[in-house]
């Protein structure tokens, strides 16, 4: 019995210790890497704003019931790979994880990046 515990304890340790590693949202407080995003889905629309990366395309950011608030800052080269410099971003009145950025008349609603 005893042989039967060491064994299955030197299988399942490593097991253990390898799904721990490089998981994302390992970095600071589960808050996804640009690197992270856009390996879980490479066509992202993303944006950085503040170390933080923000992602468009979610659904259910679209149907809530958001309020622009003030501007908090603007595109500039290098933040966005789909957006234009220069877009205007605002927070939102009712989600502090929800960013929405205006250009050219259009209004994109961007949600935070965070694992589990």
């Amino acid at each position: 019995m005893r042989l039967l515990s060491t064994v299955l304890m030197i299988f399942l340790i490593p097991f253990i210790l390898i799904s721990c590693l490089g998981s994302p949202g390992q970095n600071e407080w589960g808050v996804l890497s640009k690197e992270q995003v856009l390996k879980l889905n490479p066509d992202a629309d993303i944006f950085e704003f503040d170390g933080r990366v923000y992602k468009t395309g979610i659904n259910w950011i679209e149907e809530e019931e958001l309020i622009k608030d003030e501007q908090i800052g603007e595109i500039s080269e290098g933040m966005a790979n789909k957006l234009p410099v220069g877009a205007k971003i605002f927070s939102s009145k009712e989600r502090r994880d929800i960013l929405i950025v205006e250009y050219d008349g259009k209004e994109k609603r961007y949600l935070l990046q965070v694992g589990e």
